[in-house]
């Protein structure tokens, strides 16, 4: 039976697929008919050298923006974890209980 499922959704994921290149083949068809239509010119030139600036900037300005943890990070992680391991149990009959009644 779990094979007929998995050969289901592979079958509505090819069909989804095939159907999303048909529009997006006649998207580039009708783009296409368009441009050459108005005879407009788009140029199209890549400088290489300010993309790899630009990605370098943003690099740096995250790297330094980073610093070591220090003993407050690790007592508020620490604090943290107790709080979600109280949260856990006291929480626990709630998510039994959701979970039971999505199973039905």
């Amino acid at each position: 039976m779990l094979e007929v499922w998995f050969g289901v959704a592979l079958g509505l994921l090819l069909a989804s697929n095939i159907a999303l290149w048909l529009k997006l083949d006649r998207c580039y068809q009708d783009l296409g008919r368009r441009l050459s239509d108005s005879q407009t010119v788009i140029e199209s030139k890549v400088d290489i050298g300010s993309i790899k600036t630009e990605i370098a900037e943003t690099i740096e300005d995250f790297m330094g923006n980073l610093h070591v943890p220090t003993a407050q990070d690790h007592l508020l992680g620490g604090i943290s974890q107790i709080m979600q391991m109280w949260a856990m149990k006291k929480f626990a009959p709630a998510v039994e209980m959701i979970k039971n009644d999505l199973e039905l």
